[in-house]
């Protein structure tokens, strides 16, 4: 196994916070639908599952997430 250096770890630990602070203010489901989707690889259809809703509500999350991070990187 190989572990990543500590700069690597501390450059991917920074990556995600700022991933983090670019979801805030989403709705905890938007945001729930994103991470399942972009970090656990998840299918919309599987993600609906998850969330008890419909794929086109999924659909709509998903976009809203895009949107919203978009919007906070300027």
């Amino acid at each position: 196994q190989q572990v990543p250096s500590l700069e690597t770890q501390a450059l991917v630990r920074e990556a995600l916070f700022e991933f983090d602070r670019m979801l805030d203010g989403l709705d905890p489901k938007v945001r729930q639908a994103l991470v399942l989707s972009q970090f656990q690889g998840l299918p919309y259809t599987q993600i609906a599952l998850n969330l008890n809703v419909s794929l086109r509500t999924v659909k709509n999350y998903i976009a809203r997430a895009m949107a919203h991070c978009c919007l906070a990187a300027f």
